[in-house]
């Protein structure tokens, strides 16, 4: 079941940015698109910088456009369920790994803000030629996806996306999750680095993300469990976790009300890493949006309502080409 809330307005507290600009660079595509597996389609590459090289994969060749965006320790394989339901003669998907994630550059001493990677998804799409693009952030993607639609507008880049969806995207100060608080103690983040990650690590974040606990399984603990193992996506995991907080967050929800693009929010009715609360508050800050709720739904809805969550998408992303 859904329920829809409508109105270019809708409110409660857990970061900003919860879980949730480059130098000069080229970028390359590597081949052309996958219409079957989308993880089995050509790794390409988007060098933003010499250190700053976004990776990414494309799903089917329509004229609809989507990029995917994943949230804090996540990677574009979190939307597996979802990218086959694309038809693939009539959208185009990018999947897209944050810096620091999945296939991406990691870089240490990088700049693993949200404010560094909105500026990283608008020259992303600036360079890669595909203005117009509809991004779909979860979590901490989410966030990056809102910040960035309020730096298009300053900077007057409005024409690198009409549109954006929010799933479960943080954009208000709320309570850092427990992994963040953690990696702001001083011996926390080494200590994470250096020490292996068992599943049980895995499951406990799981465990709080998703309604149904029976997704909490072998399969679901493999799409995660390289962003607790491998040692420079830990590095950069703890980075984000120690800059998911705006220090201008207070200027940047102002900004919310002068946004003038199409907004579909999107949450789970039982999520408690990023409340309802969030998307109801943000409904009413930003003119126009709308905000869609599954139910029996936690904070994955690609993963945990994969046909529900595809038909909202879909059905928004028409109204925009009708």
């Amino acid at each position: 079941m859904l329920v829809r809330v409508n109105g270019w307005r809708e409110i409660r507290t857990v970061s900003f940015l919860t879980l949730t600009g480059a130098g000069a660079g080229s970028c390359g595509r590597l081949s052309g698109h996958d219409t079957l597996s989308p993880m089995k389609a050509p790794l390409r590459e988007c060098t933003l910088s010499p250190r700053e090289i976004l990776r990414y994969r494309v799903y089917g060749s329509g004229e609809k456009r989507v990029l995917l965006l994943h949230g804090l320790a996540a990677r574009s394989e979190c939307w597996i369920d979802i990218v086959p339901l694309f038809p693939s003669e009539e959208y185009t998907v990018y999947l897209v790994d944050l810096l620091g994630s999945g296939e991406s550059s990691k870089p240490r001493g990088a700049d693993y803000s949200i404010q560094a990677h909105a500026n990283r998804l608008l020259d992303f799409i600036e360079r890669e030629g595909v203005a117009g693009i509809v991004p779909v952030g979860h979590s901490l993607g989410g966030a990056v996806v809102l910040v960035a639609a309020i730096e298009a507008m300053r900077q007057g880049r409005e024409r690198l996306f009409p549109a954006m969806v929010v799933m479960a995207g943080p954009g208000f100060i709320q309570r850092l999750p427990l992994m963040a608080e953690v990696f702001q103690l001083p011996l926390a983040g080494p200590l994470f680095v250096a020490l292996y990650a068992p599943d049980i690590w895995v499951k406990v974040g799981l465990r709080a993300a998703y309604h149904d606990s029976r997704l909490v399984d072998r399969e679901h603990v493999r799409r995660y469990a390289p962003c607790y193992r491998d040692r420079d996506s830990k590095r950069a995991l703890v980075a984000t976790c120690r800059q998911l907080v705006p220090p201008d967050c207070e200027e940047l929800t102002r900004c919310y009300g002068d946004l003038r693009l199409p907004v579909l929010l999107l949450w789970g009715r039982h999520d408690h890493i990023v409340p309802l609360s969030q998307g109801q508050r943000l409904v009413q800050a930003i003119p126009g949006s709308r905000l869609e709720v599954l139910e029996d739904c936690g904070h994955n809805p690609q993963e945990e309502k994969p046909a529900e969550t595809f038909r909202v998408i879909d059905s928004f992303v028409r109204t925009l080409h009708a």
